[in-house]
């Protein structure tokens, strides 16, 4: 497993309001982000993790790009990639964690996938 270690700004995590955090470069201290009392682990390491009000309840959530284990359905393949060897490619997914938390203390207490078509978006990736 991968945890997540260094990610969001801690002020850009406890704000409330994208509009009161500076957007100017600034480094902070790495920390492990937890999920149900453990840290964040991903499948696969280079993971992606970006703060984005996903459910529009004023409150940062975090979202997750990772790397997949399974093989990506070539029958989902773009044309320009359809000539690609089974196995060529990975099917990446979007983690979801809601924070439950209230301003000013983010609190997340575990993920869902992102889901589209009645199923797991997921992109291909290398």
């Amino acid at each position: 497993m991968f945890p997540i270690i260094a990610l969001c700004s801690p002020l850009l995590l406890a704000s409330q309001q994208a509009e009161k955090v500076s957007l100017a470069p600034e480094l902070h201290p790495g920390a492990l982000v937890q999920a149900g009392g453990q840290a964040i682990d991903v499948t696969v390491g280079h993971a992606s993790p970006y703060c984005f009000d996903y459910d529009g309840d004023g409150l940062f959530d975090l979202l997750v790009g990772e790397f997949g284990e399974l093989d990506f359905d070539a029958n989902r393949l773009p044309e320009y990639l359809s000539d690609a060897k089974p196995g060529s490619y990975s099917e990446s997914r979007l983690r979801i964690y809601r924070n439950v938390g209230r301003p000013g203390a983010p609190r997340f207490e575990g993920f869902e996938y992102l889901q589209a078509d009645g199923g797991f978006a997921s992109i291909p990736s290398t």
